[in-house]
């Protein structure tokens, strides 16, 4: 039976400062191991190491390089809307390229380094399985030299600009100039720019216990395996993958992936992820990513049929652009993954990526709640065998 009070309490274990390569990080897997082992599940750990820096200039440089651009456009669009039009598109290019995780990224991260951790498998079931079910959960966690209020109040003010900027900018393409006073394109081109140097400055440091970020979706893990373990049919694989590096642009899922990929080909594999679950509140499923790309529709569908038999609310939405969860290099590949979430913009999801994202911010409820949900849907899966 599913329990909520033993959830929170297999969390509040994992609950500490654990940034992927430090020693909080190795205590985590070490825990992790043990705990897949004492399920029964065939465990075992794939180190790896990785280098961050490619990544991070180039992230850096993009910021900058648009800031810069943004701030022109606006000043130029002054004395010519189609000028300044160009200008912005110009600046719009490489940063779409980011925000929607374009594939090819995934090279700027293949480099070894003088980080190193690892994702930690537990497995169940037969060498030759008619289907595949991952259950997946990062288990590292960072903090960040912004705020989450600031992060978002910077990310707003670069996306509403951009917005409102464009809009000048077309109005002005039949009027030879923008409306509204002289200098208001270029104090919103600058504000824009603002807003992105300051993102452009943003550090991860070891701090969080992440407890929201994400030892509440690590200890749903070992509840679904003493569920499903038991109940579901003898020719269901269960993957039980707990990634390192996801708060580090998701290598953990993109290392794990270029080793195992392909040993699915020829069956169905379904992957269920968690990330953020056990905030208080509606359960969430995090249905899209980009600019607007389905993760898996046969997934979303199975999860709300699941929800109405629970007679449990859910939520879907988008994950905003320029934001990673570790579905994202499944959908790459085209696998099918849905990441379950919870809670809305309350304490315990504003203090997330922060020293306050505590055990206490845990709600056992809500991690009880997902966890039946995400066995009822698994269940679901595992009987009709859809793709």
């Amino acid at each position: 039976m599913v329990d909520g009070g033993r959830i929170l309490d297999e969390a509040t274990e994992i609950a500490f400062p654990r940034y992927p390569g430090s020693a909080g990080d190795t205590r985590a897997i070490g825990l992790i191991e043990d705990r897949f082992k004492d399920l029964g599940l065939e465990t075992s750990l794939e180190w790896f190491s990785y280098d961050l820096r490619p990544a991070n200039r180039a992230l850096r440089m993009t910021l900058i390089l648009g800031a810069v651009l943004m701030a022109s456009a606006g000043i130029l669009s002054q004395r010519s809307p189609i000028l300044g039009l160009a200008v912005l598109t110009v600046a719009l290019l490489p940063a779409g390229i980011f925000l929607a995780w374009a594939p090819w990224l995934e090279s700027l991260y293949q480099r070894d380094g003088d980080v190193r951790t690892a994702n930690i498998i537990g497995r169940h079931g037969p060498a030759e399985p008619r289907l595949s079910l991952l259950l997946m959960a990062h288990h590292d966690s960072k903090s960040q030299s912004l705020t989450f209020p600031l992060r978002m109040g910077l990310t707003s003010i670069t996306i509403l600009g951009t917005v409102f900027l464009l809009g000048l900018m077309a109005a002005g393409l039949t009027a030879s100039r923008t409306p509204g006073p002289p200098l208001l394109p270029a104090l919103v081109g600058v504000a824009v720019a603002a807003a992105m140097f300051g993102l452009s400055t943003m550090k991860s440091r070891n701090t969080s216990p992440g407890a929201v970020d994400n030892a509440g979706s690590v200890a749903i893990l070992f509840e679904a395996a003493r569920e499903l373990t038991s109940t579901l049919p003898d020719d269901i694989e269960l993957i039980f993958l707990s990634t390192g590096a996801e708060e580090d642009h998701m290598i953990g899922a993109m290392r794990w992936l270029d080793a195992h990929a392909r040993e699915f080909e020829g069956r169905p594999v379904y992957c269920m992820n968690f990330d953020g679950a056990g905030a208080p509140g509606r359960v969430v499923l995090i249905e899209r990513f980009g600019f607007g790309r389905m993760f898996s529709k046969v997934m979303s569908a199975a999860a709300r049929r699941a929800a109405a038999r629970l007679c449990t609310r859910v939520r879907g939405i988008v994950m905003l652009p320029g934001m990673g969860i570790d579905a994202i290099p499944f959908a790459h590949r085209d696998l099918p993954c849905l990441t379950l979430s919870s809670g809305s913009l309350d304490r315990a999801t504003m203090a997330v990526h922060s020293a306050r994202d505590v055990a206490e911010h845990l709600d056992p409820d809500t991690l009880e709640e997902v966890a039946r949900l995400a066995i009822e849907t698994l269940k679901e899966i595992a009987i009709t065998r859809d793709r």
